[in-house]
């Protein structure tokens, strides 16, 4: 077994075959792993990889909007339908 890279940089696990070869995935591939600290997006040229520094990669991000905790606002809501459950059941005694 040996890793070979499609040239998007996701890792193939290339097995031998009953035959004793190897088998590679469909698509274009390299044995060239992609370096360490490069960021998405990155390819393979066919000579190298080429990549986003840290710096790039963090200025395309979008800002997450802050939520309300959403767990809490269940929690609430549980209670007021379990008061309103309450309400309704006490007359049918």
């Amino acid at each position: 077994m040996k890793i070979v890279y499609l040239l998007d940089g996701t890792p193939f696990m290339a097995e031998l075959n009953d035959e004793g070869e190897y088998t590679y995935p469909n698509d274009e591939w390299t044995e060239v792993p992609p370096p360490e600290g490069i960021y998405q997006p990155f390819y393979y040229d066919g000579n190298e990889w080429i990549g986003s520094t840290r710096e790039e990669w963090e200025s395309n991000q979008e800002e997450l909007p802050t939520q309300p905790n959403e767990i809490e606002e269940l929690k609430q809501r549980i209670i007021e339908l379990e008061n309103k459950v309450q309400e309704l059941t006490q007359g049918t005694d």
